[in-house]
């Protein structure tokens, strides 16, 4: 009987002890980071097309999954608060139709909906009719996904 009392007021000892311990704070408030999720309907023309934030300014931009750089145009470049000054381009790489020359900057923020990276390289790219969102921002994406007409970019953290 002394040994079912025992047992009886470990348990409920025990049970009291959960209740009333106090808990160390991070332990009651670790949280996941939250998962950012774009996505993008294939257009018209069979690309996909993202509207981003690049300065806390909007520019559209073509995803290109096999560019090299993030490139801008003239024009993009100029709202978003970079100096172009055509006396700064250099030979930046080989195109469909010849040399591409340009002007290699540093963007302070370049944001697609949450998913964003600071001090991004890229290049104002001389005549160029599209803004192109290339692997320096889209390597930093956990998973791009292309299926039945829609691109989904996923990233659990910021860049």
């Amino acid at each position: 009987m002394i040994e079912r009392v025992l047992f009886v007021a470990t348990i409920a000892g025990g049970a009291t002890l959960g209740v009333f311990w106090p808990l160390n704070k991070s332990e009651r408030t670790a949280a996941v980071p939250a998962a950012l999720e774009v996505t993008l309907e294939r257009s018209g023309d069979r690309h996909f097309y993202a509207d981003a934030q690049v300065n806390g300014k909007p520019v559209h931009f073509l995803v290109d999954t096999g560019a090299s750089e993030i490139a801008l145009t003239e024009e993009d470049a100029r709202k978003v608060g970079i100096q172009v000054d055509p006396q700064k381009y250099e030979m930046i790489g080989q195109g469909a139709s010849g040399m591409v020359r340009g002007q290699y900057v540093e963007l302070n923020k370049v944001d697609l909906g949450g998913i964003h990276q600071t001090d991004a390289k890229a290049v104002v790219v001389e005549g160029a009719n599209v803004s192109l969102l290339g692997q320096p921002f889209l390597e930093n994406v956990d998973e791009i996904v292309i299926r039945k007409g829609e691109m989904t970019l996923k990233s659990q953290g910021n860049s």
